[in-house]
């Protein structure tokens, strides 16, 4: 079995390998497939479009090749390395269309709706009022769970090695991890920037597994392991604050929004490929013009934006509830709104990793930020003085203050933009 890939290059797998037979299978199942029609990020920007058209399933085959290598150069035994491989290809498999996006709106409105529940749901399938497993993806027999039992897998250890309990590292569930690895350099090389696989590579060659514990990185691991810091920093800057990318978050954030409150999508029905979600939407009366928009191209546009970096705060706010209370403050002109992209650890994390005599190094920090745009949602110049855009930018970040009950911040504007999270020489009193 072979595949060729833009971060691996020529993947191949043994075929009378047992673990290749397991992977051919899930692979074939349905509840995999799925990720043919799920895209990696759906930030489908022009100016990073090539992330747009990346799908998860190249993505979860890549990380199913480090768990296939790593687990024949460290020797694990056969048990944990169906385990790991099984859990490598699954990983991603329970995520909902538009991934986080309306996976966080869905956790907002729906308890109990977590990944772990999910990868149950999806291994079992779905329980109904009698109590008995029923199919989750309609008109299609699952066969993940008849797969892992074909090839005698401990089902519960699958699941723990995705979701793993009380703090616990796994290869597939860490600060870093086989999962990010794959994911932030694949990200980095479609965006063609240079290194990208060379780090990958030199990353990958210092990992060790321990079993399906966390794993361990040589000492010459640290600077590829800063360089993967670095790309992670600047894909999410991009991706948060570029002028070009926002108008394409604010209107998926707003489509996101309207099909979890019509109920479009619900906590029952996250298995919906995206072209099944997508329909949907362009369906409905309720999110017909902002679908469209994703085909015929994206009306909204930009009109200026604080974003509000390395706070410290007890208080913890939705994005949707952050920009609700914006708008009761200062309400917007007719046919504007706000985008919030609030986060933590996002941008930048702090990981901890694991040496080889069981040492312990700490890089990086976690970012906190908040991005408030104001955005035109329709068609046309928008026509704004710069003391209308001071009065603005001072309302907004006096709101900011006041919600989030601190004042010690930086903050950043469109013309401040550099691509780097913390390169700015901005002056955050000066609204100018």
């Amino acid at each position: 079995m072979e595949f060729h890939d833009i971060l691996h290059g020529h993947i191949q797998f043994a075929d009378e390998d047992e673990l290749t037979k397991l992977l051919f299978d899930l692979i074939n199942s349905p509840e995999i497939n799925r990720l043919r029609n799920m895209r990696q990020m759906n930030f489908d920007v022009p100016l990073i479009q090539e992330l747009g058209r990346s799908r998860r399933l190249p993505h979860s085959v890549g990380v199913a090749h480090l768990a296939y290598r790593l687990s024949k150069k460290d020797f694990l035994n056969i048990n944990d390395s169906k385990i790991l491989l099984a859990a490598a290809i699954m990983h991603d498999a329970a995520i909902p269309p538009y991934g986080h996006l309306v996976e966080s709106e869905l956790k907002a409105t729906a308890s109990g709706f977590s990944h772990e529940k999910r990868v149950e749901e999806l291994v079992r399938g779905e329980k109904n009022s009698q109590g008995n497993y029923i199919e989750i993806i309609p008109g299609k027999v699952p066969q993940v769970l008849e797969i892992l039992n074909k090839h005698k897998i401990d089902i519960n250890a699958v699941i723990s090695v995705i979701c793993p309990s009380n703090g616990m590292k796994t290869p597939i569930s860490a600060d870093i991890d086989l999962d990010n690895v794959d994911n932030v350099h694949r990200m980095a090389a479609m965006l063609g920037w240079d290194n990208a696989k060379e780090n990958f590579r030199k990353i990958v060659n210092s990992i060790t597994l321990d079993g399906l514990r966390e794993m361990y990185f040589s000492e010459n691991a640290y600077k590829y392991i800063n360089q993967w810091l670095d790309f992670r920093s600047r894909i999410y800057t991009l991706i948060i604050a570029h002028p070009e990318c926002i108008p394409y978050n604010a209107l998926q954030a707003d489509l996101v929004r309207l099909s979890v409150k019509n109920e479009l999508i619900t906590s029952q029905d996250w298995w919906l490929s995206e072209p099944e979600f997508e329909e949907k939407l362009r369906n409905s009366t309720q999110t017909e013009n902002l679908a469209k928009q994703l085909i015929s191209g994206c009306e909204y546009s930009l009109i200026d934006y604080v974003w509000i970096k390395n706070f410290h705060t007890k208080k913890k706010w939705h994005n949707a509830d952050i920009v609700s209370e914006l708008t009761l403050d200062n309400p917007p002109r007719e046919g504007y709104g706000y985008f919030v992209w609030n986060e933590k650890g996002l941008i930048s994390r702090e990981i901890e990793i694991k040496g080889k005599l069981g040492e312990r190094e700490t890089l990086g920090y976690n970012s906190t930020s908040c991005m408030i745009a104001y955005v035109k949602k329709t068609q046309g110049i928008a026509k704004f003085t710069k003391s209308e855009l001071k009065t603005w930018r001072q309302k907004t970040v006096d709101k900011f203050t006041q919600m989030f009950e601190t004042s010690n911040f930086r903050v950043d504007f469109p013309e401040n933009y550099s691509g780097t999270f913390l390169a700015s020489n901005n002056n955050e009193f000066d609204f100018n």
